[in-house]
């Protein structure tokens, strides 16, 4: 038991330090760029999850943040010269103040309609990049300077701040989920009114989720502006990007810390070798589809997750075929 201890609180340190040696074990481009996207979308699944597998409030918007992130970090470096690793957690914190501001708003709304608001956001955000032309030219988009590097570093700047934005995404999510705030999201998810009698400020505890949130998909949108040295309103907008943290989430299993993030290190590199695979004028309308699929059978056949299904199935034991029930969060080991 002693062992097992160890290895559980020590295997995430382990995979620390194998990601920080890989680029020198492993410089091939296709897999440092696997690894890069996998990180991008695991930071960005769990900060997902603060608001959508915590409070229970699932958000379409988060892609609208991720597009704004883009073409802020894009003309902070047109126009002021300002480097995306200076800028981009700046532009996390734009992000994070709009959320808080767009979170003050929609946040009044429950359930479907809080959905509803939140895609509405990304499509009013997208539109006012396609229209803004003097400033963000438009549909043609913006084209950003190469980093002054070798083409065989370019991507490992990128991949350390990936990388680094996902530990930073577990480190707050495990304070969060240890903390009363945590505690309170969890109480407005199972029952809001139930928590707003017992003195949870459930509209603040709301707001701040949403805004810590968001500022994973800016700070995510300005970095992937820069590595791409593009970004136009169809990809910096593009819908499946909040889909794949929503799948993620569900996947790995919600209102854990590290249910997104094996959520994305199984969904993002099996869809990333399935666009590889097809015959390009049929990969994205299969890669879409796939998802679906995917969406479907976890609900279907896994509704609490990977991690959460494996845990019900531990403790009831092998032998023991009675479906599985949900389990309160509440109990569940953060780490």
């Amino acid at each position: 038991m002693r062992i097992e201890r160890r290895l559980r609180q020590g295997w995430p340190w382990m995979a620390l330090v194998v990601f920080l040696v890989v680029p020198f074990l492993l410089p091939e481009g296709f897999y440092l760029d696997l690894l890069m996207f996998t990180f991008m979308y695991a930071a960005m699944s769990v900060g997902w999850d603060i608001m959508g597998g915590y409070a229970g409030y699932v958000s379409l918007g988060h892609v609208g943040f991720f597009g704004l992130g883009s073409y802020a970090a894009a003309l902070l470096l047109l126009r002021l010269g300002v480097p995306v690793f200076l800028s981009a957690p700046l532009v996390g914190l734009g992000a994070s103040l709009l959320g808080a501001g767009v979170g003050f708003i929609s946040l009044r709304t429950r359930g479907p309609a809080f959905v509803i608001v939140t895609l509405t956001f990304t499509y009013v955000a997208q539109l006012l990049m396609l229209d803004l032309k003097s400033v963000t030219g438009g549909s043609q988009g913006l084209f950003l300077p190469l980093l002054d590097l070798p083409a065989n570093l370019v991507i490992v700047p990128f991949y350390y701040a990936m990388l680094a934005l996902l530990v930073i995404a577990v480190l707050v999510s495990m304070a969060i989920r240890r903390s009363k705030f945590g505690l309170g999201l969890i109480a407005i998810r199972e029952d809001e009114g139930k928590a707003e009698a017992s003195g949870v400020n459930t509209s603040l505890y709301k707001i701040l989720a949403f805004a810590i949130s968001v500022w994973f998909a800016g700070t995510a949108g300005a970095l992937h502006a820069q590595y791409l040295n593009y970004v136009d309103p169809d990809l910096a907008f593009e819908l499946i990007i909040t889909l794949n943290l929503i799948i993620m989430s569900l996947f790995g299993s919600r209102g854990i810390v590290w249910g997104p993030v094996l959520g994305a290190f199984i969904i993002y590199p099996l869809s990333a070798y399935l666009v590889f695979l097809l015959p390009s004028r049929l990969a994205g309308q299969l890669h879409l589809v796939a998802l679906g699929i995917v969406l479907v059978l976890v609900v279907m056949f896994l509704p609490d997750g990977v991690i959460r299904t494996y845990q019900a199935w531990r403790k009831r034991g092998p032998k023991d075929h009675r479906p599985v029930e949900a389990r309160d969060p509440i109990v569940e080991v953060a780490g």
